[in-house]
């Protein structure tokens, strides 16, 4: 699959992350962020009610170590994901901060694409950093 087939299955999910988001700001906040302008969610986000953040790091990077490493899930998936050196499943604490990488860069989304479309093998950057690739 090229970068942009998988830059689209990326913002797939980060649709499920952003009704995650709204249903978070809604807890927080006692409103849902779709009267405001999307590039006002990111202050809103971290103006003041840090916990909102913070939940949807750790809830970022709880839904992408289930998606991405569940057995049956995986099973689902025409991948896998290995570590470049060896063609391993990453160990645990690799796989914990490649899915807080991807849970970061849901507030960056076009920087993500950016790298890819820049880096050797067209690697996303928590693949690039966490020194794991996509195999298929």
């Amino acid at each position: 699959m090229n970068v942009f087939g998988r830059y689209v299955i990326y913002l797939l999910d980060c649709l499920v992350m952003l009704a995650v988001i709204g249903l978070q700001l809604f807890l927080f906040r006692g409103e849902f962020p779709f009267g405001y302008d999307s590039d006002q969610w990111l202050s809103m986000l971290l103006g003041g009610h840090g916990s909102v953040a913070l939940t949807t790091l750790i809830g970022g990077t709880a839904y992408w170590y289930i998606v991405d490493y569940h057995a049956e899930l995986r099973e689902l998936r025409r991948s896998r994901i290995v570590m470049e050196a060896t063609g391993e499943a990453p160990p645990t604490e690799t796989r914990f901060l490649r899915s807080f990488l991807k849970a970061f860069s849901l507030f960056t989304a076009p920087v993500l694409l950016l790298f890819a479309l820049f880096s050797d093998r067209h690697r996303f950057l928590h693949d690039y950093v966490a020194k794991t690739e996509r195999v298929h």
